[in-house]
């Protein structure tokens, strides 16, 4: 005990938390520094270390058997309590600072209220990051009106004290208590406190406030949904607290209904408006639960109407206007800044598909691009792209504005990192010749032009710069500014070579890793894939490791997406492998590795690429049976490439006709394997022979057979 008579008692029941109660304890010091302090506490039967935590920091700790009932405990720590004031908070809530407003406001006391009401801001995660909900918690009353606690579960604070009360929105508890609450980790809690409401709805059936709590609690449940039925049909006949009461549960109704896609959605949503339209729990929550789902269902006229009715909501929320005090109810779910921005962002959406334009670009300026979550900066990137190509919107200080804000390291390097690559994930897909081939029809200008005004700041800036020149030095000058070519658009770099730019530039060596991204950008258009190649292999390809390499790269990208159903395409790709492996692999290899022994010691991709080298000889020579023979065993070194192999076997005019000699030798060696049990060591034999080698192809296909380990 303090030797100065307390003016503030801190009271705090708790049990097996030892998961956050010394966070909890720690983040109250600087508080009980400020001013004359107690730190009451009550264990109520831990086992897990918390109490020897507990004893470190509190004034007075207590045991005080658990009976079931939150209120008990309270009252239990209250009555061993000395202060002026007394301040109930929770071990998985932390004191977020900014305690001058409170410190302030004891030292004063002016004697306006006795009691006050504090921000408890719930996460969804430990890391107390990302959206919140925020709600207006009674947790601090004057001693001397002897209020006490009552309801055995969300116990509230009751007397014959009439003064207002008075929030104080700067002071802000960080809880993380509802993280799990849905899973496995927090099924026993979960259960507790709905055995306790259960039990209190038995004698006061009636009692919308144990309602709420009820739908608050019951989510995921099987009777979750009645509980909301029962809340809105206490509504209806207009049970005593419905117009307290009935927003929030009609709240609770439309987002049951938004994420269990019931009929009533709608329904729901109309009533709340028609009943409680001056509530935030319907011009916030409800708003934008229809808004979002107007979008959904490409009501985009519904969606706007909704839309704007959030949007005249927020903009009285953060203007102090209406019943803020609300919150002390229940949490407004949607009330966040991100919900607002995500508000912003779909509203333009909507706005751009009815032909509105105007009314999009105010929406998408001023939002803070720095506290964006992935699925906002996905959503932005491409209303932006849109908002610039289909009509004639100058986006040029906004696209600036936009990545400085997702490139500022807010509240990290790495989720700033994360932002800036999910710019540039959604924003190069504009640069596909497919896309620019779709958009041409219907676009004032093509969409890699909004990324112009970061020619100098970011690779889609490069890119588009790239796409707007037709100089090939000016390209090559422009690409030689690249950092990272995986963040490149490859599109824009097949334009840069299609237009006559030598690649890879002679002035910069570049990894075998980058050509490998480039390479697997250009995947996704085959076409333009296929040309780059044709003219690589038919010009000097080999006068550079740099372009060998990269002749390379694009004949293995060629292979892994061609969908093998053009002949002609597809026989030309293959001998463009065999020409880039047959010069790699005499550049890369000593002689004595290339020989058919030594193999084991290349990567399967080279140890195909020789297989298919002597294949080609051999059919180059008249041999089809030791064409089809070697594919046979190069396939079995690298199983990927069967799509390859099936092809040149069903495409390739000398093994679709064999000769009659070769049929009746097949059918002679059929016999001989037909004449012996399979397991027969004869078997095996027999395909080891060079005449069964001869005509294996047309016994068993494409793949060969196994024995031992090796390819037969």
């Amino acid at each position: 005990m303090k030797e100065q008579t307390p003016v503030l008692s801190i009271g705090i029941i708790f049990r097996n938390d030892i998961r956050c109660i010394e966070h909890c304890l720690k983040a109250l010091q600087p508080l009980r520094d400020a001013i004359p302090s107690e730190l009451v506490m009550a264990d109520t039967g831990s086992e897990d270390g918390s109490r020897e935590v507990a004893e470190k920091y509190a004034d007075i700790l207590i045991d005080f058997p658990w009976v079931n009932d939150f209120a008990a405990a309270r009252n239990a720590v209250m009555e061993r309590c000395s202060g002026k004031w007394h301040m109930a908070v929770d071990t998985d809530e932390y004191l977020n600072g900014g305690i001058d407003e409170l410190v302030q406001t004891l030292e004063a006391d002016q004697g306006v209220t006795n009691m006050y009401r504090v921000v408890i801001r719930s996460y969804g995660n430990y890391e107390l990051e990302g959206d919140y909900s925020d709600f207006l918690a009674l947790r601090m009353v004057r001693m001397s009106t002897g209020m006490r606690y009552e309801g055995a579960i969300h116990e509230r604070l009751i007397g014959s004290n009439h003064s207002p009360i008075v929030s104080l929105p700067s002071i802000v508890f960080l809880h993380d208590g509802y993280v799990g609450m849905g899973g496995e980790s927090g099924k026993a809690k979960r259960e507790r406190n709905l055995t306790l409401l259960r039990e209190e709805l038995k004698s006061k059936p009636e009692d919308l406030i144990l309602r709420l709590q009820m739908i608050e609690s019951s989510a995921g449940e099987p009777d979750y949904l009645s509980q909301i039925r029962k809340g809105i049909a206490m509504v209806r006949k207009r049970t005593p607290g419905w117009q307290i009461f009935g927003p929030p549960i009609l709240r609770h109704a439309v987002n049951a209904a938004a994420s269990m896609r019931l009929t009533e959605f709608w329904k729901w949503a109309k009533l709340a408006m028609d009943w409680f339209p001056s509530s935030y729990f319907v011009r916030i929550d409800v708003a934008y639960q229809a808004m979002m789902r107007g979008w959904a269902e490409k009501s985009y006229e519904r969606g706007i109407h909704w839309g704007k009715i959030l949007k005249a909501g927020y903009e009285d929320f953060r203007a102090g206007r209406g019943d803020i005090d609300c919150q002390a109810i229940s949490p407004l779910h949607a009330a966040t800044p991100h919900c607002e921005q995500t508000m912003r962002i779909i509203l333009a959406c909507a706005y751009l598909e009815t032909g509105r334009a105007e009314e999009s670009l105010p929406l998408l300026q001023g939002l803070d691009y720095s506290s964006m979550d992935l699925r906002q900066v996905d959503s932005l990137t491409k209303t932006l792209r849109e908002l610039h190509s289909k009509t004639r919107v100058d986006t040029t200080e906004l696209v600036s504005a936009v990545w400085e804000g997702l490139c500022a390291p807010v509240p990290s390097r790495k989720q700033a990192d994360m932002r800036r690559n999910i710019f540039l994930m959604t924003g190069g897909s504009v640069f596909a010749e497919s896309y620019r081939k779709k958009e041409r029809s219907g676009s004032s200008r093509p969409a890699y032009t909004f990324f112009l005004p970061l020619s100098g700041k970011c690779p889609l800036g490069i890119a588009a710069s790239v796409m707007n020149s037709r100089d090939p030095k000016e390209m090559a000058a422009l690409l030689e500014r690249v950092e990272r070519w995986e963040e490149f658009p490859a599109p824009a770099l097949a334009h840069a070579i299609e237009s006559g730019m030598a690649f890879p530039l002679s002035s910069r060596a570049m990894r075998i890793e980058e050509m490998d991204c480039l390479a697997a950008g250009l995947s996704g258009e085959w076409d333009q894939l296929f040309r780059l190649l044709m003219e690589a292999v038919n010009t000097e390809f080999t006068r550079s490791w740099q372009t060998l390499a990269w002749t390379w790269d694009m004949s293995l990208a060629a292979i892994r997406v061609c969908q093998w159903d053009d002949e002609e395409k597809g026989m030309a790709l293959a001998r463009a492998f065999v020409n880039t492996e047959r010069a790699i692999l005499s550049r890369c290899y000593a002689p004595e590795l290339l020989i058919e022994e030594n193999l084991f010691l290349l990567q399967p991709t080279h140890r195909f690429g020789w297989y298919c080298i002597r294949a080609f000889e051999a059919l180059d020579s008249g041999d089809a049976a030791g064409y089809a023979r070697l594919l046979r065993r190069g396939l079995n070194t690298a199983k990927d490439m069967r799509p390859m192999v099936e092809f040149l076997t069903e495409h390739t005019p000398e093994l679709q006709s064999p000769s009659q000699e070769l049929l009746e030798l097949a059918d002679k060696v059929r016999g001989m394997l037909a004449a012996f049990d399979p397991g027969d060591p004869a078997v095996a034999a027999i395909r080891q022979s060079p005449v069964y080698q001869k005509v294996a192809y047309l016994i068993e296909g494409v793949e060969a057979p196994v024995i031992g380990g090796l390819a037969q």
